[in-house]
């Protein structure tokens, strides 16, 4: 491996890692207690789509339905959430946020207009056709991955 390759992939590996380290710890979206990511992007689902049921969050969100009761269940127990019936369907239950959950939903939004906008500054800073050689590579390592993990 070429000494420059090597310190691509070295930073890669840095970047990965402070990026999963930053999903799995909760952070504090204006609200009186922290939220995992999983929990914020489920308030974040529900706040884009108020009346959406569990099998609209599982499809949202790429996980099966059953992973969305537990979920559901603490979101509401933290009082972002509140489920209703459909007024067409009893059997359909339905979810919206809470005004509590609003603020968690406006602070994440937030968040990532913040995290997003410094990313996309850095490669704006940079030359179109870097950015496509970037985006070339970048979708190559993204397809190895995929391959590694329908293998596994």
């Amino acid at each position: 491996m070429h000494s420059q390759s090597k310190s691509v992939h070295e930073i890669m590996v840095r970047i990965i890692n402070k990026a999963s380290s930053l999903m799995t710890e909760p952070h504090n979206f204006g609200i009186d207690e922290l939220l995992y990511n999983s929990e914020i992007h489920m308030v974040d689902v529900i706040g884009k789509n108020p009346g959406i049921n569990v099998t609209e969050i599982a499809v949202k969100l790429g996980i099966t339905k059953g992973a969305v009761p537990k979920n559901i269940l603490k979101l509401i127990h933290k009082d972002l959430i509140y489920r209703y019936q459909a007024k067409d369907n009893k059997r359909i239950v339905q979810f919206q946020l809470t005004d509590k959950g609003q603020i968690a939903f406006q602070q994440h939004i937030e968040f990532h207009l913040k995290f997003d906008n410094i990313i996309i500054q850095t490669f704006n800073s940079v030359s179109e056709e870097k950015l496509h050689f970037l985006n070339e590579i970048m979708s190559e390592v993204e397809q190895h991955i995929d391959k590694i993990r329908q293998s596994h």
